[in-house]
């Protein structure tokens, strides 16, 4: 297990369009294995447990990792916007696309970790907790490069969450859910952990997300590995244990 009381240097950093991300300290040498790791703001996800662990530990073995301000966090809340997921309802009341926005900024700092060698180009995966984890699944859709998923207690369907109340009906909220994305995400490997009664983020809808990748991964002649843990524990939970195994596999399925 990683060092926990260990202190790690988060630094700021900009593509050449001026895309903000945060760091761990960077591996040099030869461009790296490299994760990308989402929860809240980028500084915030890399420093703050249990969300940096799974980080932390492929760090440790000579990954690269980076995080992004997911939408309404960090310096990407507007102004006079809500933060957080009040900030997400709002801007989809509004038509707009958070997740296209964040694919958007994904893509520039996955172009320039390669273009500067500091990523291998064939060895990306993302991770993230709860809305980090629907928001790794949205930038493996928008990039193919990241060939691994693992999420803790993940948000797949925007409307179980209580935030998107009265938007049950906005094609927008429904075009988003991981469910409408699974041929895109059919041949990556997957790997989520998530409680047998979180109602906050729904253990049913990403049970069912689940089923449906597993159906469509049967259609492929090289199947990718999806691996879901229904664990019995009690609402909305990441236990550092989970981030250990995530990290375990991650080493597994991309190869050092």
């Amino acid at each position: 297990m990683t060092n926990l009381s260990k202190k790690y240097k988060v630094s700021s950093a900009h593509t050449a369009i001026g895309t903000s991300f945060a760091m761990l300290p960077v591996h040099t040498g030869k461009p790296a294995p490299t994760l990308l790791l989402f929860a809240m703001s980028g500084k915030d996800t890399l420093s703050t447990e249990p969300y940096c662990i799974v980080g932390r530990l492929l760090h440790e073995q000579g990954w690269n990792v980076a995080s992004l301000d997911l939408p309404c966090h960090g310096a990407n809340r507007g102004e006079n916007e809500p933060p957080e997921l009040d900030g997400w309802a709002e801007r989809t009341s509004a038509d707009e696309d958070i997740t296209a926005e964040f694919r958007l900024r994904v893509n520039d700092v996955i172009d320039h970790l390669v273009g500067t060698g500091i990523a291998d180009p064939k060895r990306f995966a993302a991770a993230g907790t709860s809305r980090g984890g629907f928001m790794a699944f949205h930038a493996a859709v928008g990039n193919p490069k990241i060939r691994a998923i693992a999420a803790f207690s993940p948000v797949t369907d925007l409307i179980a969450l209580s935030e998107f109340a009265g938007q049950e009906d906005n094609p927008l909220v429904a075009k988003m859910a991981l469910q409408q994305s699974v041929s895109k995400l059919a041949d990556r490997n997957v790997w989520i952990y998530i409680g047998d009664a979180d109602e906050r983020v729904s253990t049913d809808k990403a049970a069912a997300f689940v089923e449906s990748l597993t159906a469509a991964n049967r259609k492929k002649v090289r199947k990718p590995e999806i691996v879901f843990h229904l664990i019995p524990t009690p609402g909305h939970a990441s236990f550092p244990e989970w981030h250990e195994d995530a990290a375990a596999w991650f080493q597994k399925v991309i190869a050092i």
